[in-house]
């Protein structure tokens, strides 16, 4: 460290004199240097290097370093490593031309203590031949000041976290009770859609609370001045309407007014994901508790469910179709529009279910006008704004659909678990169907057993004793001619036996591999070459092609012809044509009584002699394994009709 100088000697002059120019004296430096060794603040000069280059006493003292140790010294030494940055910062500001700065640093002794001070830097000047030194002023802190500084930083981190909160934040005083606004962030006015000018010096509850809640506000704003601080979830009125908000409120008294903050985060986002999940589990409860019930028929529980997805789903129409043969017809139904009812049918290509099949058996439409519905023949027909539907498939086979929809948009699109939900209700469909067809196949199976059985015990029996008797007399008597007789029971016991065949085989569901599509026209005409049609006659109109097993079409058509032939004679004309879902067949012989209508179909009916009672039962077998239906009506010439119907047609 330099030495001290000593001060300058008193000049002698009249003090009355005028004053000589401020020149220095040439004791200067000595005297500089002798008042910053008086002062009680630590001074520095740090060259342009960083180096410690002259420093005061005080701060040879404060430290406890000696001047050789000090000297050189760089602020990564002097200072304490959290602070020598922030001193490096202000030496290279202050020397780029920078104002005097200043920062918090703390100085290290050398018995290793810190001492906490205030360094403000101050660039010398050219002239004084130290270019690029830099002094440096240590106000050592007193400990109010340090608290003071402290304060002052936690006013300004508090206030700038005030004012970039992404939440409301009100801050206000307690008054006679009510809360009453001081002041608020952005994020309050642009949330509550109110300037702070509006509301300063104002009770908060008024403006925020909705009808029915100040109360509850006058209560927690109560509890925070009693307790200090309250944490809760309320509602309060927003520029979007009313929304939820937990409130976190601390109020502090420094002597006058007790005030405080209050955060307002909202969470009706987290409070509605909630609900929902509350909703969808309530939901699907329901939905086991109405496919579990083991009393209720399937329709019973296609009503339930359809009567669930509306409530879930917030959607006034729910409905379960069966398509088949580009047609749609509705089999279960809730809501009021007419054209939705149980028993309705329109074409396919008139249907929104038309494009759930094409859309990977799923459809969602949120606003169909909006997503480009307005020229389709769904939209235009039925009108409906929203549709949500699942395809059915029943091992492999188009079903049908489960579908809901409204005739207004819907103002936010499906969720995925609400996609979920319709899926499931299609799942268990498929589920059902499916164990209805697996039992009406086995039952069938089982009534085919049980009529193998008669037949085999009662229907060849019978012609088989017959025939033995007839061949007991030939070989008694000699006589050939009751040979005739045997050979008679012979074809008849052959056409029982093919009978038996085709009921056994034509009641198998067909595989999927054995469908195809085949000509009516073509079969009608081949079938009728198989029959022995005497003097009768054909006359076809048939569509172009139906879905169906080829052989067991073909014996179903020489039933019908044959039965048309038996009952109506040699000369009966016999008409073959097409319906919207299927054909029919019809003649002009004395048709049915009503009295045997429901009878025809079972095993063993006939009317006929010489018949087995099978013909048409094998009907309604082969029928029932494509999943057709067919019934007997009056025909349009007085004769019987058969109309078989449900019947697929290929895509054209």
């Amino acid at each position: 460290m330099a030495p001290s100088r000593p001060q300058a000697p008193h000049s002698g002059k009249d003090s009355s004199a005028e004053p000589p120019d401020p020149t220095p004296p040439q004791d200067a430096p000595s005297l500089a240097e002798a008042v910053l060794e008086t002062l009680p603040g630590l001074v520095f000069v740090f060259d342009a290097d960083d180096g410690l280059v002259w420093w005061n006493r005080a701060l040879q003292d404060k430290t406890g370093h000696s001047a050789q140790a000090l000297h050189g010294m760089t602020p990564a030494t002097l200072f304490a490593s959290a602070d020598a940055r922030a001193v490096r910062e202000v030496l290279r500001s202050v020397r780029s031309g920078a104002e005097p700065t200043s920062t918090d640093a703390s100085i290290c002794t050398k018995q290793g203590r810190t001492i906490r001070c205030e360094f403000t830097g101050r660039r010398l000047p050219k002239a004084a031949g130290h270019d690029g030194s830099i002094v440096g002023i240590g106000r050592e802190a007193s400990v109010l000041d340090v608290r003071e500084r402290e304060l002052r930083r936690e006013r300004d981190r508090l206030a700038a976290l005030y004012a970039g909160l992404p939440s409301p934040v009100v801050h206000y005083e307690v008054q006679n009770g009510t809360a009453v606004v001081q002041g608020v962030n952005a994020a309050f006015e642009d949330v509550f859609g109110m300037a702070e000018s509006e509301i300063s010096g104002r009770s908060l509850d008024t403006f925020i609370a909705p009808d029915g809640r100040s109360g509850e506000a006058e209560t927690l704003t109560q509890r925070a001045v009693e307790q200090g601080s309250v944490q809760a979830e309320v509602v309060r009125e927003t520029e979007a309407g009313a929304r939820h908000f937990r409130l976190d409120s601390v109020l502090f008294s420094g002597g006058g007014q007790p005030e405080g903050y209050a955060i307002y985060t909202d969470v009706t986002e987290q409070k509605e994901r909630e609900q929902t999940l509350r909703d969808e589990q309530e939901a699907l409860r329901a939905m086991y508790r109405i496919t579990a019930d083991q009393e209720a028929s399937f329709a019973e529980k296609v009503r339930g469910l359809i009567d669930l997805g509306r409530e879930y789903l917030s959607l006034p129409y729910g409905f379960l179709t069966r398509i088949s043969g580009g047609t749609q017809r509705i089999v279960q139904a809730s809501g009021a529009h007419p054209l939705l009812q149980p028993g309705a049918s329109c074409p396919l290509a008139e249907s929104y279910c038309r494009n759930t099949l094409q859309e990977d058996g799923f459809l969602a439409v949120q606003d169909a006008a909006a997503e480009g519905w307005s020229d389709d023949p769904a939209y235009e027909t039925f009108q409906l704004g929203t549709y949500i539907g699942s395809q059915i498939l029943v091992e492999g086979d188009l079903y049908g659909t489960f579908c809901f929809a409204a005739s207004k948009p819907r103002t936010k699109s499906f969720t995925e678990r609400e996609r979920t939900f319709v899926e499931l209700m299609t799942r268990w469909a498929r589920y059902e169907l499916e164990q209805r067809r697996a039992t009406e196949r086995l039952e069938r199976q089982n009534e085919r057993l049980d009529n193998f059985a008669s037949l085999v015990t009662h229907d060849l029996r019978n012609p088989l004793n017959v025939a033995k008797g007839r061949l007991a007399l030939a070989r008694d008597k000699d006589d050939l001619s009751h040979l005739a007789a045997v050979d008679r029971v012979l074809d008849r016991m052959d056409q029982i036996i093919d009978d038996v065949l085709a009921l056994t085989w034509g009641g198998q569901d067909p595989a999927p591999d054995d469908l195809s599509a085949c000509s009516l026209l073509q079969l009608a005409e081949t079938c009728w070459d198989h029959v022995d049609t005497a003097g009768a006659s054909l006359h076809i109109d048939a569509p172009a092609s139906l879905i169906a097993e080829e052989g067991r079409l073909q014996r179903l058509l020489e039933n019908l012809f044959r039965n048309a032939i038996d009952h109506g004679g040699d000369e009966v004309t016999i008409w073959i044509g097409p319906l919207d879902d299927g054909f029919f067949v019809e003649d002009d012989g004395p048709g049915i009584p009503d009295s045997t209508r429901d009878e025809i179909f079972e095993a063993g009916y006939s009317s006929a002699d010489e018949g087995t009672g099978l013909g048409l039962n094998i009907v309604q077998t082969i029928a029932d394994a494509h999943g057709w239906t067919v019934a007997a009506t009056d025909g349009h010439h007085g004769g019987a009709r058969f109309e078989v119907r449900d019947v697929e047609r290929p895509d054209v």
